[in-house]
């Protein structure tokens, strides 16, 4: 069980270049690893004052791939896409915005949470865009 982290979610980055209105963020995690159950990739990086409004997520893994997992953050694993699987060849998904958003009180990460996984040799990515907007009160 690892945390590992995409160029969304480096340390240096923060995705704060409009205070107010809406910041979009594209994140690239190389699957250059075995990633095995219980793994956690921190994809993007969200602000205090930040509610998103459009998640998109997949990946291009390099060989035979089958995994179940989760899009969520630090405190509700499965808060944008439930468990569920994901296998090699399948197109970028929309995570679930509920009705209403969730506005975020502090710092966070949007993650993907592992659970099940083969994969047989490491390659390719995983890939995620986030669009949020923020109020102009943080």
């Amino acid at each position: 069980m690892a945390t590992l982290t995409a160029t969304g979610a480096q340390v240096a980055v923060q995705p704060k270049a409009l205070r107010v209105g809406l910041t979009a963020v594209r994140s690239v995690f190389s699957i250059n690893v075995s990633l095995s159950s219980g793994d956690v990739i921190q994809m993007v990086k969200v602000p205090a004052g930040a509610t998103p409004i459009f998640i998109q997520y997949g990946g291009n893994p390099a060989s035979a791939f089958f995994s179940n997992f989760a899009v969520g953050d630090g405190i509700v694993t499965g808060r944008y896409r439930s468990m569920a699987t994901y296998s090699l060849g399948q197109a970028m998904l929309f995570g679930t915005i509920n009705a209403g958003p969730y506005t975020y009180s502090q710092d966070d990460t949007i993650d993907i949470d592992m659970s099940v996984i083969t994969i047989q040799s490491p390659g390719g990515a995983f890939y995620m865009n986030v669009i949020f907007s923020m109020d102009a009160t943080y």
